[in-house]
């Protein structure tokens, strides 16, 4: 016990002395955690949208229909509304931003207002006809005869009017990445303005969004519990691998052939190096978080041993990818190549619903996925969910792999 405890102290100050070591492990899961938490703890985003104007009457102002199309497009609190001038020529342009300054433009056509009336006369008649049907045996027949002729004279004024929708274009660049939620907005925009036009006041069918569940969880409270897997995933697999394959090219563990260090005495004691070096990190990562964003989680005893269990299975991948690489670097591109593909599919900087399917299919079978989603569960939303499970799962990880160091690590392969 006495050998174990020494050795995880000089273990310890052997990686205070490592200035890339405490730099990736201990500092640059903070400032990750502090950019990606102010970055997406601002306003809701805001796009920018250009429209111009093209229905004007003969003093060159807008038509009254087009005027209130584009007031209702200013209402949504996401749209920052500019104007271009009508006499602008966007037929030939190839930039939308690099000659107009903006990359998505509202084309209204000329014509609009008396494009609308007519289509909104035609819907309006449809809904008439649909009416009568609906109720020709309650109306006397000359009344009907009545309301068939005048139908019939509406049907012959519009019989020579074009019966497609008003042409509205909505102009984006190809590499803008919100065209789709500007889209969606315009549509919707869209879809409001056409039920007024044919006197639809009030919609039959409304959407009342209502939360559900605690109040005031922000962006550090999404990321703080993803960041500590990160940094426990980045210790494991980079870390870690560069420390053994240090100490392989510099002899230290040929020496320690000849010391009654045993093996797993050796795996253990950076084992326990790298629990304390989570906890310590862990421990900073929360101050920061309630210092700086009122995040007030505190981990219990459960979380507590996720995290540990955790260290451990990824420590114990580190020490076996370590065990086949004498070269440092070598070593932290190889955990490189494992931590970077994990850390991107697992839903660590985004939401996995933001990802195409099969990646999402392919993330649920990772174990980082499962690591940081059940640590949120403890940490955020005090929530047993999944957690029973991903420990089972980190705990079989971690004596795989502790087993296979402690198999492949032998004293006498260092020359």
């Amino acid at each position: 016990m006495r050998r174990l405890y020494r050795l995880t102290v000089t273990l310890l100050r052997e990686w205070i002395r490592d200035r890339e070591a405490v730099f990736f492990v201990f500092v640059f899961p903070i400032i990750l955690l502090l950019i990606f938490s102010v970055v997406f703890a601002g306003a809701p985003a805001e796009f920018e949208i250009a429209v111009q104007n093209n229905d004007l009457d003969e003093d060159g102002e807008p038509t009254e229909l087009s005027a209130t199309f584009i007031d209702a497009l200013a209402e949504p609190d996401p749209i920052d509304l500019h104007h271009i001038d009508s006499d602008r020529d966007l037929a030939n342009v190839d930039r939308l931003e690099a000659d107009i300054g903006y990359q998505r433009v509202v084309v209204v056509p000329d014509g609009f207002e008396e494009s609308v009336r007519t289509q909104s006369g035609r819907v309006r008649m449809a809904v008439i006809q649909d009416t009568i049907q609906l109720f020709e045996e309650d109306i006397p027949q000359d009344e009907l005869a009545d309301i068939e002729d005048g139908i019939a004279e509406f049907e012959e004024v519009q019989a020579d009017t074009d019966d497609e929708a008003v042409p509205l274009q909505l102009l984006v660049a190809p590499d803008d990445d919100a065209a789709g939620a500007i889209i969606s907005i315009v549509d919707s925009v869209v879809a409001t303005f056409n039920d007024r036009t044919i006197g639809i006041q009030e919609p039959t069918v409304a959407v009342e969004p209502a939360e559900v569940g605690d109040e005031g969880l922000g962006a550090a409270d999404y990321f703080l519990p993803a960041f500590i897997v990160a940094m426990i995933m980045f210790n494991g697999l980079l870390t870690v691998p560069s420390a053994v394959a240090k100490f392989r090219r510099d002899g230290t563990l040929k020496r320690l052939a000849a010391s009654p260090l045993r093996r797993r005495e050796w795996i253990l004691a950076n084992l326990i190096q790298q629990s304390v070096i989570s906890l310590l990190v862990v421990a900073v990562m929360l101050l920061i978080a309630r210092v700086a964003f009122g995040v007030t989680a505190v981990p219990g005893p459960l979380a507590v041993l996720l995290i540990i269990v955790g260290t451990i299975a990824f420590g114990g991948l580190g020490m076996v990818v370590g065990s086949f690489i004498r070269d440092p670097g070598a070593a932290i591109s190889l955990g490189a190549g494992i931590a970077f593909p994990l850390m991107f599919v697992s839903g660590i900087f985004w939401e996995l619903e933001l990802m195409p399917e099969t990646v999402q299919q392919v993330a649920e079978l990772s174990p980082v996925t499962h690591y940081h989603r059940s640590l949120r569960e403890l940490m955020i939303l005090e929530s047993m969910d999944g957690v029973w499970l991903t420990l089972a799962v980190l705990t079989v990880m971690a004596v795989l792999f502790v087993s296979l160091a402690v198999y492949l690590t032998t004293w006498d392969e260092f020359d």
